[in-house]
């Protein structure tokens, strides 16, 4: 099986770090191919940068063979471009933050969302209110990253994460948090989390999810 992953930022380092994972994750299961937005901004911030990086990521899309891949990540949180990607594409395609709340709805009750960037929750709202999931949300709690150069930082970027995870547990009590972003990928898994709360990484979560989209719609043999 192949995969397609397309980082609508302009960080080439920030998807060499998500592609690392991938192949951590899938293993010789699933060949991943990563590719980067050429036109936009280094880290999306905004409904502008939204806009761009649509753009940018439906027409690498377009005119590409229908056997280029069996299934397509779009890897950045804010997932711009997903509802014409679908249109265009003949294969899954699958968003970081979608996929995280699915699972983080599988895990219980009640969710929260730690996201890098200011102007991120009032648009994580709108996409939860869409797919029906708002009542479900706790809380959206912004991380500053302005500051960093990404991936680089991670260090400082898991402190402020980290100190984000604590609060909102102190607060809101959530049955799974997600800890969303490119920005944030694999930072999950070196987080400390109390009993009783579990931690979803949106790239981890998208990765699972395609992987079982690609196994539902590949040709298999009758059951008979």
């Amino acid at each position: 099986m192949r995969l397609l992953m397309l980082n609508g930022n302009t960080n080439t380092a920030m998807t060499d770090w998500m592609a690392g994972r991938a192949r951590v994750f899938y293993g010789d299961e699933v060949a991943v191919r990563a590719e980067t937005a050429e036109r936009g901004v280094a880290y999306i911030a905004s409904r502008r940068d939204c806009a761009l990086a649509a753009g940018a990521l439906v027409a690498s899309l377009e005119g590409r063979a229908e056997t280029d891949q069996d299934a397509v990540l779009l890897a950045c949180f804010g997932e711009p471009g997903l509802a014409a990607a679908r249109e265009v594409c003949p294969v899954p395609v699958t968003g970081m933050l979608e996929a995280s709340v699915l699972s983080a709805l599988q895990l219980g009750a009640r969710f929260s969302i730690v996201t890098p960037g200011r102007r991120w929750p009032r648009m994580i709202e709108d996409v939860l209110h869409e797919m029906g999931a708002s009542r479900r949300c706790l809380g959206i709690s912004a991380v500053e990253i302005d500051d960093l150069a990404l991936p680089a930082q991670r260090d400082e970027a898991r402190a402020r994460v980290q100190a984000a995870v604590a609060d909102q547990q102190a607060r809101l009590a959530p049955d799974a948090i997600i800890v969303g972003g490119a920005a944030f990928a694999c930072l999950a898994a070196e987080l400390n989390v109390a009993p009783g709360c579990r931690l979803v990484d949106s790239l981890d979560a998208a990765l699972a999810q395609s992987l079982a989209l690609m196994r539902l719609t590949r040709p298999r043999a009758s059951c008979n």
